[in-house]
């Protein structure tokens, strides 16, 4: 299906819930330039099921999801959205180069590419040994380099720079940098707004059931407490 639209990516009148708990009630989002948004909100939120939902990985019960003015079906998933999961997709007894290897192969993609990827990344010192012995940002860096590899249209990064070592969060926010220029669009979702501030301006908040896209230079925090941040009680009571 196509929608006549100016916008990238849209979200229109997104409906979802789990176990009759409401994530989603006719959420919207229109995103008309490339470059990097942060997915901002606390944790249980709702931002990997809002990938989820992209990705067909779970089916709203109403709504619409399109790139590029065409509804995202599964094949149009395949072929213009990549998301860079938890480490829990990867294979433990398969090395780094079985499963660029694999996801090269499924996307037609050329295996000097891995090579390329590998070289960016700094994945190239433990490509060849399997998964189950990688650190925590050494799957993170594979798993960011299987979503690069097909250059999708879409690319959704779930909490890239969790748990990682200095090296790693550099070599991560020097490619997110990079994105900033290219023509594709790149969702990176976190819980931590210290993180996102130093990739992006461009935040999406997830509201109560809806989200907001806002550009915040300055006041983040601010904006972030004020949604987020309940006062607390007093725990001490003067006579």
């Amino acid at each position: 299906m196509f929608i006549l639209t100016d916008s990238i990516f849209q979200i229109q009148n997104l409906s979802f819930a789990y176990h009759r708990q409401v994530i989603y009630g006719q959420a919207n989002l229109t995103l008309t330039d490339p470059g990097v948004y942060g997915l901002i909100g606390p944790n249980g939120s709702g931002k990997s099921t809002l990938f989820n939902l992209i990705t067909r990985l779970l089916r709203p019960a109403k709504g619409t999801i399109s790139l590029d003015g065409t509804v995202l079906t599964p094949a149009r998933v395949f072929a213009s959205v990549a998301y860079a999961q938890d480490s829990s997709v990867l294979y433990p007894y398969l090395t780094g180069r079985d499963h660029l290897r694999f996801v090269a192969k499924q996307h037609g993609v050329a295996r000097e590419r891995i090579k390329l990827l590998s070289d960016e990344l700094e994945v190239t010192d433990f490509i060849d040994r399997r998964v189950a012995r990688l650190s925590l940002g050494q799957k993170q860096r594979l798993l960011i380099a299987l979503a690069l590899l097909p250059e999708s249209r879409l690319l959704l990064m779930d909490e890239p720079l969790n748990g990682l070592d200095p090296d790693s969060v550099i070599i991560i926010r020097d490619l997110l940098e990079a994105f900033k220029t290219s023509d594709q669009i790149v969702i990176v979702s976190s819980h931590n707004l210290d993180e996102l501030d130093k990739v992006t301006d461009r935040l999406i908040f997830k509201v109560d059931h809806g989200l907001s896209l806002e550009t915040v230079a300055e006041g983040a925090e601010a904006r972030y407490a004020k949604l987020y941040r309940h006062p607390r009680k007093k725990l001490v009571h003067h006579a």
